[in-house]
């Protein structure tokens, strides 16, 4: 027995190398994804007293899709693209009323209140028309990414109560690229507020590994 051994060492003689184990790799797989799992099942599938406590999930919840969307100059944008934030949706025409207008200063104040997470947030403007989009709030708007959508396009990914129309809810997609959320028209701000500030800090310990420049 001790000669084989010998033999099997000597000089020359090629060992065949040991495969590595892949357990500490899974270790530390495990351990990153730990707190976004945990906090997206807690959410998700136990969502403690059945519902958020305000807004509604969209269940089950709606990847976004492939949409026609352009920017004003018609410049062709795949939403998806975008993975990776919280992205705030809100959608109108282009003349953007007094109603639009209350929504995207909303979705501004939300974006400031987050702080230190703003990287993570987007906002977005679907605009559901063709016309010539309201230069006054072009400025209250900046930083928001404006695209024009198809109406029909919208209303088949985008859920809607009774009697609601694209223009007046707040629809938020996870940073995994899914509809999980809609805040209904007329939304209360400290109650919205609130609750997307949970979702971020449930959400804190998940960091994207690309995020998309913002215009």
């Amino acid at each position: 027995m001790t000669q084989d051994v010998a033999r099997a060492v000597q000089p020359g003689t090629e060992v065949p190398p040991r495969k590595r184990s892949m357990w500490s790799f899974w270790m530390v797989v495990l351990v990153s994804a730990a707190p976004i799992v945990a906090s997206f099942f807690v959410y998700y599938v136990i969502q403690p007293q059945g519902k958020p406590a305000y807004g509604e999930l969209v269940q089950p919840q709606r990847p976004v899709p492939q949409l026609q969307l352009t920017t004003l100059a018609g410049k062709p944008v795949d939403l998806r693209k975008y993975n990776g934030y919280w992205l705030m949706i809100v959608a109108g025409p282009a003349s953007c009323d007094a109603r639009c207008q209350n929504l995207l200063f909303d979705i501004r104040q939300f974006f400031i209140a987050a702080g230190d997470d703003r990287y993570r947030v987007a906002r977005v403007w679907l605009v559901t028309d063709q016309g010539p989009v309201n230069r006054g709030v072009l400025e209250p708007a900046a930083g928001t990414v404006i695209l024009r959508a198809r109406p029909e396009q919208l209303k088949k990914w985008l859920p809607l109560a009774a009697g609601e129309h694209l223009e007046g809810p707040i629809w938020l997609v996870d940073p995994l690229g899914n509809l999980m959320m809609r805040f209904p028209s007329n939304p209360d701000p400290l109650k919205t507020l609130s609750v997307f500030k949970k979702l971020l800090y449930n959400t804190a310990a998940w960091k994207p590994k690309h995020l998309e420049p913002l215009p």
